[in-house]
């Protein structure tokens, strides 16, 4: 295990080393795999260096991964990320965190935008409910599961293109500022060469 700021090229323990240090203390490794039995019949898999190790690949990955996964399925997202990460060979550990990224503060935004490019995508207008068939449903739970009905087509079509996009997204950003981060050291380390 490093020490926090114990690693090449970190910030140090003033600035962010410390957490940096309580997250590894407290996320499973490569070689604590064994130590749990449930995973030991896996174990071998689940030590593949690209499953823990940050890189160029597994990193957009991870963060494609979780987005998809974390928009499609808002709650048991984290352990299907961290599944489906490791036949895609993505950081697991980062798979898992970006599906965070929906969470109760998001949800209700997120499917209302679902609902509204679901809608436009199927080119639905006000005018396909009919108000008057509604208020014949019958009770409130009938009208409320009238108007689910009505608008379940569009959310589902919503969801699946905000978790395309998303997963796009995150993929180019990551994989584009991964790059930045990889010449911006190479030019820090060629100017201490240099001087």
């Amino acid at each position: 295990m490093v020490e926090p700021g114990g690693e090449a090229g970190s910030a140090g323990p003033d600035q962010g080393g410390k957490k940096q240090g309580w997250l590894r203390s407290h996320l499973p490794t490569r070689e604590t795999i064994d130590s749990y039995r449930l995973l030991r019949p896996f174990a071998k898999r689940l030590r593949h260096p690209s499953l823990w190790h940050m890189n160029h690949r597994s990193v957009p990955r991870a963060v494609s991964l979780g987005l998809g996964v974390g928009v499609i399925m808002p709650f048991m997202h984290i352990p299907l990320a961290a599944m489906l990460a490791i036949p895609a060979r993505a950081n697991v550990m980062i798979a898992a965190a970006t599906t965070l990224v929906v969470n109760p503060l998001t949800i209700p935004p997120m499917y209302y935008a679902a609902y509204r490019i679901g809608k436009w995508e199927l080119r639905h207008d006000a005018g396909v409910i009919d108000p008057q068939a509604a208020a014949q449903a019958g009770g409130e739970l009938g009208r409320m599961l009238f108007w689910a009905h009505h608008a379940s087509g569009p959310i589902a079509l919503g969801i699946l293109t905000l978790s395309a996009s998303a997963a796009t997204l995150g993929y180019l950003v990551s994989a584009l500022l991964w790059r930045q981060r990889v010449r911006a050291k190479w030019r820090r380390r060629h100017r201490a060469v240099s001087a």
